[in-house]
């Protein structure tokens, strides 16, 4: 079932984050029904993308079509924004007292650098990050070229070795590296991976045509209050 995870901040409201897995169903964008199950999440419409693969970052837009981008930003209370995954790692990006974010980040977006964008676009380092499930080393064969790529840019690190023993990459310790850097103080990482987990959609492992996603909305006032 999906979880659900709180940020306080210090201008009085407070984050709510759903990161949903395989029991909630589909989240794809395309699917008629996903609107019933967002409306189970949040009482307010969401906002969302169509994803690219790029470092496009976008404003919300309350009642816009899906524009192509992977991220999205707001300061406005009580509008979920949110991305989709199946193998992808979706990310939510919260400040103390500015806006939030959401970025959908695979590895041509992480080497594209979707991450960097999204926290420039915020305009301060965020505090807290919050990385929902992604794929894991030891499914994620790679090639050397596009791994050799990905390293270049972030270390050694990104590099794995899958189950079958060939090179993968690590989008775990990519990530990381990135937020690292950046100077996010709070990092936080879904366990389970989404193409050796039950609990996930994978398209890499898969060809899973469904997508759990992660919504993020700014609530007025502490949490619980």
């Amino acid at each position: 079932m999906s979880q659900r995870l709180v940020l306080e901040r210090t201008d009085g409201r407070h984050v709510d984050i759903t990161i949903t897995d395989r029991d909630d169903g589909d989240f794809h964008i395309d699917n008629p029904s996903t609107l019933d199950r967002r409306a189970q999440l949040t009482a307010e419409p969401w906002v969302v993308v169509r994803q690219i693969h790029s470092a496009r970052v976008v404003d919300a837009a309350p009642g816009a079509e899906p524009v192509e981008a992977d991220a999205i930003l707001t300061h406005t209370s009580d509008l979920p924004i949110a991305v989709q995954g199946a193998d992808c790692a979706p990310i939510a990006l919260s400040t103390l007292d500015g806006p939030i974010a959401v970025a959908h980040v695979g590895w041509r977006g992480l080497v594209g650098g979707v991450i960097e964008e999204t926290i420039d676009q915020l305009g301060e380092i965020p505090n807290t990050a919050i990385v929902g499930p992604t794929i894991c080393p030891a499914c994620y064969e790679f090639s050397a070229q596009d791994l050799d790529l990905v390293a270049a840019k972030y270390g050694d690190d990104v590099r794995g070795t899958t189950s079958t023993g060939t090179p993968a990459l690590d989008m775990t310790a990519g990530i990381r590296r990135v937020l690292v850097d950046a100077g996010v103080a709070d990092i936080r990482f879904a366990a389970g991976c989404t193409a050796c987990g039950a609990a996930g959609f994978s398209h890499r492992q898969r060809k899973d045509v469904e997508r759990h996603a992660l919504v993020a909305v700014l609530r007025e006032g502490p949490h619980g209050r």
